[in-house]
C-alpha cells in the first residue's frame, strides 16, 4: 500500500500530532534562524493553495511541511493523501492512481476512486517524486494539468480538485538535465519551494529535537537525559540520517535509561564524532570534486549536498578551493 493519510498517526521528524485544535507549526521543531523563517513562511505559502516543491536529505522532515501546509491552508477540512512515488510498481500504476469501475478486470468485484480522487478537495502530497520513473510522470502529469482522471473502464474522465504538494531528497535540477526527470513536470510543480537544511547546517536544533524526542517517547523512568559529555557528542555527529536518525537514537538510547543520566559511550551512535574521516568522506569529497572540475554547485549537487555543506566539509577536511598545482599534494 503506497497511500498514507498523513494527517493522523505517529509523529515523525518533530511533528507534533496533537489534533486540529493544535498549530501546525509548533510541529517544526528548532531555534535556528531557518527554522523561524520557515515557521513565518508557511502560512502565507499555505493560503495561497499553489504547488509547492519540498526538498531536502532524507530525514529532514519533508512530509511535516506538507502536513503544515495542508493544516494551514484552505482545504484543511478536506483529506491529505500522501503518494510514496518511489514504491508504486507499474503493474498497479493506473489502478492505484487513476482507480478502476466495477468489473473493469478480474478481480475488481468493487468500483475504487483511486488514490488521486481520494484527494478531492484536499492535498495530493507526491512523496520522492524524483524516483518516480519517466512514463508514470507523463500520466501523473496529465492529471496536474487537466485535473481530471480516467478510471481504468470508465466512459467518461472525473474532475478532481487537489492541490500539489511534491517532495525529493533527489535534484530535480540535474535530473531534467540528464533526462531522469520531465522539465515539463518540474515547473508544474516548482510554483514554489521549500529547501530543508540537513541536521549538521543547524546545530542549534539538535538539543531542542533531541528534548522533543526524549518528551514524546518517554518511558515509566520519565524522559531520557543525557549527561553534558553525551550531548557534545550529539552536537558533534553528523547526521546523516537527519531528524529521523536522531529520533531513533532517543528510542533506542531510552531502552537502557533507568532514571540516570546516559553518557556518550552508551549512546547507540556508529561514530566517536567524526564519522565522516572514519568512512572515507574526504575522499568522496575529492573524487566530486574533480569529477566536476572543482566546480563546487556541481559538486553538492553530485553528493546530493547543499553547497553550504559541501563548504563546510571541504573546510572540516582542509580541502583548498582550487584544485593543488601540478606536483603539489591536497
Amino acid at each position: 500500500m503506497v497511500m498514507r493519510t498523513l494527517s493522523a498517526g505517529p509523529a515523525r521528524h518533530g511533528l507534533d500530532d496533537g489534533g486540529p485544535s493544535r498549530d501546525p507549526l509548533r510541529a517544526l521543531v528548532g531555534d535556528s534562524a531557518v527554522l523561524q523563517a520557515l515557521r513565518a513562511r508557511l502560512p502565507q505559502l499555505a493560503r495561497a493553495d499553489c504547488s509547492v516543491l519540498v526538498t531536502g536529505e532524507t530525514g529532514t522532515g519533508k512530509d511535516v511541511v506538507a502536513r503544515a501546509l495542508h493544516a494551514l491552508g484552505t482545504r484543511r477540512h478536506g483529506p491529505l493523501v500522501g503518494i510514496n512515488c518511489a514504491a508504486l510498481p507499474d503493474s498497479l500504476l493506473d489502478s492505484e492512481l487513476f482507480g478502476y469501475e466495477r468489473g473493469a478486470f478480474t478481480g475488481a468485484h468493487a468500483a475504487y476512486p483511486g488514490k488521486i480522487a481520494l484527494a478531492d478537495g484536499g492535498t495530493l502530497f507526491l512523496d520522492e517524486i524524483g524516483d518516480m520513473p519517466l512514463h508514470a510522470q507523463a500520466k501523473l502529469l496529465r492529471v496536474i494539468e487537466t485535473r481530471e482522471v480516467f478510471p481504468i473502464g470508465a466512459l467518461r474522465a472525473r474532475h478532481v480538485d487537489v492541490r500539489i504538494v511534491a517532495a525529493t531528497h533527489c535534484a530535480l535540477e540535474g535530473a531534467v538535465r540528464e533526462g531522469r526527470f520531465r522539465a515539463d513536470m518540474f515547473y508544474r510543480l516548482n510554483v514554489a519551494r521549500v529547501t530543508l537544511p540537513a541536521l549538521r547546517e543547524r546545530p542549534e536544533d539538535i538539543a531542542p529535537l533531541f528534548a522533543h524526542f526524549a518528551d514524546q517517547l518517554a518511558g515509566p523512568d520519565g524522559p531520557l537525559r543525557l549527561t553534558p559529555a553525551a550531548m557534545q557528542r550529539l552536537l558533534r555527529h553528523d547526521w546523516p540520517g537527519n531528524a529521523r536518525e536522531l529520533r531513533n537514537l532517543v528510542e533506542a538510547a531510552g531502552l537502557q535509561f533507568d532514571g540516570t543520566p546516559l553518557d556518550a559511550d552508551a549512546l547507540p551512535l556508529a561514530d566517536g564524532g567524526d564519522a565522516d574521516a572514519a568512512d572515507g568522506e574526504p575522499q568522496r569529497v575529492l573524487q566530486a570534486l574533480e569529477h566536476c572540475n572543482w566546480n563546487r554547485s556541481k559538486a553538492a549537487e553530485l553528493l546530493h549536498w547543499s553547497r553550504m555543506t559541501l563548504y563546510r566539509k571541504m573546510k572540516q577536511f582542509h580541502i583548498a578551493a582550487l584544485p593543488p598545482r601540478r606536483g603539489e599534494r591536497h
